[in-house]
């Protein structure tokens, strides 16, 4: 059923259906008609709520998982409430403080920074955390050094602004001593840092060569950079509170765990999920079989991208159960991607 036909409903079906999925995200509980007509002050019979909640059974928004119980959202229902309820979220001002302070008072170094922000964002929304770390190729430079490893062998060492530490074994044909990787590290560090990783390999490597005698030692400095940069740097996957998904009634009852624990270990599967939706604005919500990733169902991936300046750096998000309380996780999600993206934009000026 496409986006559009997900604003057909009558304003009573609406109303209704907006109802039962808030009513079974507080309670886990099917919704009955008596009941629900009762608490939530319908003024319509039960037999009225029947039918509406039948035609929305039938429209593939509900469904019933025993003859004898109430409704539960599908996967389709919980995307109608995401998409009419999306402008109205709030999150109280205590969480926002935290999740500035939080990333503020930590050291700047990228991996210790993201254990941070993903488990924080598991302790507040109480499912599992996740990040994709930023893309190297958009940091900036800051520090090179070449350390030896054995007579052939340097480990080339790249640090950039935000706190990414890139570290490379290059193998060479010449055996260099401390006082020419010193002089290579201190040429480097001089005339490559305050350029992005992407910068130097497209065209300061370039620049750089023809400033230089083809003779002269220093091409070598440049030829080590520039088999350090050439390997293709992939980004990592943090996952924080998985542990709470595999305390989740609904994950467990409906035997949602195994797709889910498998997802989360293929890290490279996870990691293209994260890729894909990277270059979206704002919050992306991918709810049960919208992740796209073999049979897993029961589970829903909210997610936001950071930035570097201008330019898509990575993705934070949230991943739990359909039944969640999207009206805490998106805003949380969408707020975090936006003061991460400022704290790295800073760093890497």
């Amino acid at each position: 059923m496409e986006n559009s036909e997900l604003q057909n409903l009558s304003e009573r079906e609406s109303a209704v259906l907006g109802a039962v999925v808030f009513e079974f995200i507080t309670t886990g509980r099917p919704v009955g008609s008596r009941s629900f007509v009762q608490k939530y002050s319908f003024n319509i019979s039960p037999a009225t709520m029947r039918n509406i909640m039948y035609d929305l059974e039938s429209l593939g928004f509900l469904q019933q998982p025993h003859t004898s119980a109430g409704r539960v959202p599908t996967d389709l229902g919980y995307r109608y409430y995401v998409n009419s309820v999306l402008d109205s979220y709030e999150l109280a001002m205590d969480h926002y403080r935290s999740i500035r302070e939080n990333l503020l008072k930590r050291e700047f170094e990228l991996d210790k920074m993201f254990v941070s922000i993903t488990r924080m964002l598991s302790e507040i929304s109480c499912y599992a955390g996740i990040a994709l770390t930023p893309k190297p190729d958009f940091t900036i430079l800051k520090h090179v050094e070449l350390v030896p490893l054995s007579p052939n062998l340097i480990l080339v060492v790249l640090v950039t602004r935000t706190g990414l530490v890139l570290n490379k074994r290059i193998q060479i044909s010449v055996t260099l001593n401390q006082d020419e990787l010193h002089k290579f590290s201190k040429y480097l560090t001089t005339e490559v840092c305050g350029f992005s990783l992407y910068d130097i390999k497209s065209k300061r490597l370039v620049e750089l060569r023809k400033e230089l005698n083809p003779d002269n030692e220093l091409q070598l400095a440049l030829d080590i950079l520039e088999l350090a940069l050439s390997e293709e740097v992939t980004q990592d996957v943090y996952i924080e509170g998985v542990e709470k998904i595999l305390k989740i009634p609904d994950m467990i009852e409906n035997h949602y765990l195994y797709p889910f624990l498998h997802m989360i270990e293929e890290k490279q599967q996870l990691n293209e999920i994260l890729v894909n939706v990277m270059g979206e604005e704002g919050v992306t919500t991918l709810i049960g079989k919208e992740i796209n990733y073999e049979d897993i169902c029961g589970c829903s991936l909210i997610t936001s991208p950071y930035k570097i300046g201008d330019k898509p750096a990575g993705v934070i998000g949230i991943i739990g159960p359909t039944r969640m309380n999207y009206k805490v996780v998106v805003p949380l999600v969408d707020y975090t991607g936006k003061v991460v993206s400022d704290l790295l934009t800073k760093l890497s000026k």
